[in-house]
């Protein structure tokens, strides 16, 4: 008896009505540039607003605690309970003792926890992601950016000095605890700011705009002309001046994906200028000038754009991330793409 089928021989397998499960997708969104990192699928138009009530919040408590540590140094040192801080130059004055000047970097440190603080109570992303793309510091990369912004400033800076007739020795009274001082907490108060300005603020106003370009444009002018305006009262070539380093280390973070380079210039900056200030006997009329000549702001322009092409350069030599590329939630009932196993 032969065996047949009584509804005909069975199809072959992968013929015939099948089910099948959604193709898979990749998991990743687009690349994003550093300004544009919050705006992701989590990006709500409040999100940035939120952001700086953290921030106004942290501000308002460490304003408060800043003023009574100096209220305390100010009853303690009698080197300054007779400086009168109403007057033209009180301020300054009062800066050159190595305590206020540390309190004042300490103060202005406090952006870095803030920055942080904001970009994961407001946005919802973990705190590494205000020091770039890849979620972290890359220490590495920091080293080799201070290196190169160290040699640009020390030149830039000693040549102005010869400029202006040379280097004269009249250091302060409180030369050495001064030094220790902005050696110590000067890279502190310049990475501050770079988080306060160049990280949470462009990151916030960035995430409001579609196209990341012009969010990075955009943030870049808002945080320079607010960088500059934070430093208080000057003349145009000043405001100038401090305006323009703002636009150069924007240029930087776009350049590089991440804070390190802008935080390394701006470091290296403050502590080769005002070691000699100090040295010199000009610390307290450092911290009241008001005015630049124009022809020490075309120098710096100059100096600033040297150090951008040096860094973007070893940048690039290092092949440093300079996106970051988003996870997003897959479609319902798809499968994650498998990446292929690398080949060694």
């Amino acid at each position: 008896m032969s065996s047949t089928h009584p509804y005909g021989a069975p199809l072959p397998p992968g013929y015939g009505p099948q089910l099948l499960a959604p193709p898979p997708v990749d998991q990743h969104g687009p690349a994003r540039p550093y300004t544009a990192l919050l705006r992701g699928a989590q990006h709500r138009w409040w999100r940035p607003l939120l952001s700086l009530a953290v921030v106004l919040g942290g501000l308002l408590i460490a304003t408060g605690l800043l003023t009574v540590a100096f209220g305390v140094g100010i009853y303690l040192d009698p080197g300054v309970a007779l400086v009168d801080l109403s007057t033209a130059g009180g301020a300054g004055e009062l800066l050159t003792a190595w305590w206020a000047f540390l309190l004042q970097n300490l103060y202005l440190a406090v952006g870095i926890p803030l920055a942080g603080l904001a970009v994961w109570a407001g946005h919802g992303w973990r705190p590494g992601y205000v020091s770039s793309v890849v979620g972290r510091l890359r220490w590495g990369w920091l080293g080799v950016a201070s290196l190169a912004a160290a040699v640009v400033t020390v030149v830039s800076v000693g040549l102005s000095f010869l400029l202006d007739g040379g280097f004269a020795w009249a250091p302060e009274e409180q030369a050495a605890l001064l030094i220790l001082a902005v050696l110590l907490t000067t890279p502190l108060q310049a990475a501050g700011e770079e988080y306060a300005f160049r990280g949470w603020l462009s990151q916030a106003v960035g995430s409001w705009f579609a196209r990341p370009v012009v969010g990075a444009l955009v943030a870049g002018a808002f945080s320079a002309t607010l960088f500059a305006i934070a430093h208080g009262t000057q003349g145009p070539w000043l405001f100038a001046d401090r305006f323009a380093f703002g636009v150069v280390a924007s240029i930087l973070v776009w350049r590089t994906g991440g804070l390190e380079a802008a935080v390394a210039l701006h470091a290296l900056n403050n502590m080769v200028i005002f070691v000699p200030t100090v040295l010199t006997g000009g610390l307290a009329e450092a911290f009241e000038t008001t005015a630049l000549p124009w022809q020490a702001f075309v120098a710096d322009v100059v100096a600033m754009s040297v150090a951008v092409v040096v860094l973007d350069r070893l940048a690039r030599r290092r092949r440093l991330q300079r996106t970051q590329t988003a996870l997003v939630p897959p479609p319902r009932g798809a499968r994650p793409l498998q990446a292929a196993p690398a080949v060694r």
